[in-house]
């Protein structure tokens, strides 16, 4: 299953939250947050987040597993790698 790990901090919070609402199970990994989709592909708007840009398009510093199916300003869609 894709995941994402996203530096736990106020700013990123709103990401959290919006990958829970996207069905990824959340837990802590050191300074980072493990999210781990439930599905082969996860899907996650920025306007659930109401974040600037520039939080947006930093989602994916702290790393992920599967590979990017789309990241533009409206839409970050991970995916398994096959």
């Amino acid at each position: 299953m894709p995941s994402m790990y996203i530096l736990d901090t106020p700013e990123f919070e709103p990401i959290v939250a919006t990958a829970r609402l996207a069905g990824m199970a959340v837990r802590p990994v050191g300074d980072y947050l493990e999210a781990v989709g439930a599905e082969p592909t996860v899907t996650l708007e920025r306007r659930h987040t109401q974040v600037r840009p520039s939080i947006w398009f930093a989602a994916l510093t702290g790393g992920m597993v599967g590979h990017i199916e789309r990241f533009d300003h409206d839409v970050l869609r991970l995916a398994d790698d096959d």
